[in-house]
């Protein structure tokens, strides 16, 4: 009961709580990002994911930073044709750097959104009801007013699903700049 931590099979540090299990071992939540989709994996298989990893990042040369003033970072390396996204132009951890062959798909999803519904013209229509066919026809009326709906606010997230090396994840990124969608569609195409 108050004996020693464990340890992540991955990187060594201590596990607050029980971490996540996985086949050979617990892991943290850090380690853990390159196999969200896959809870079958193996420590091995995501140790050797995390060197894989630490070497393309290791060996990655920015050709290009897609940003917008308020937006996250989509860096992309076109010669080795990969790609990493992250809130910040210097991440704190080490991304998540995949080839665009390994992208499986990608979507934008708005969180946060409120449905907002107005109705227009509702008690001038029920005034000439009523003075046409009395509360009935105020009813009537009220009840044929113009009706809008829209959806404001929300943060939109990018999600991108990868296949790296047989490992399934999601990486995303809150705010992507507006032109990341075009430029992960053209490096699927590739």
């Amino acid at each position: 009961m108050f004996g020693k931590k464990e340890k992540c099979a991955i990187c060594g540090e201590k596990l607050s709580g029980t971490g996540i299990q996985i086949n050979g071992g617990a892991v943290c939540p850090i380690c853990n990002r390159l196999s969200t989709g896959s809870p079958l994996c193996t420590a091995e298989q995501l140790k050797e994911a995390w060197e894989e990893n630490h070497r393309r990042f290791q060996s990655f040369n920015a050709g290009i930073t897609v940003s917008d003033f308020g937006s996250g970072f989509l860096f992309i390396d076109t010669e080795q044709k990969m790609f990493y996204l992250s809130n910040t132009k210097k991440p704190k951890l080490e991304p998540v750097v995949f080839k665009f062959s390994e992208i499986d798909e990608f979507r934008i999803e708005q969180v946060g959104q409120k449905t907002i519904t107005k109705t227009k013209g509702g008690v001038g229509r029920a005034v000439v009801g009523g003075a046409l066919f009395g509360v009935t026809g105020a009813v009537v009326g009220a009840s044929t007013a113009k009706q809008e709906t829209k959806q404001v606010g929300g943060i939109p997230i990018l999600y991108v699903d990868l296949n790296i090396n047989g490992l399934k994840t999601t990486v995303s990124i809150a705010r992507p700049p507006l032109k990341a969608s075009d430029y992960l569609e053209n490096a699927m195409d590739q």
